[in-house]
């Protein structure tokens, strides 16, 4: 399956699609720098393209 499939199968309040090649639980997020979601020891890039989308639905979150 594509990402994309998977995507539209996740409950979108608690996933969100932070780049063409990741989607991630906001749940597990242990902290955000800049453009990079740090989740235990994995870092992951956020994409230009959905940097707005991400930060929009964190706004107000707290994350480490």
């Amino acid at each position: 399956e594509s990402l994309k499939v998977i995507e539209e199968g996740l409950p979108k309040p608690r996933f969100l699609r932070v780049h063409k090649s990741y989607i991630v639980s906001l749940e597990h997020i242990d902290s955000i720098e800049r453009s990079r979601i740090f989740i235990s020891d994995a870092v992951i890039p956020i994409g230009d393209t959905y940097k707005d989308q991400f930060f929009g639905a964190i706004e107000g979150k707290n994350f480490g």
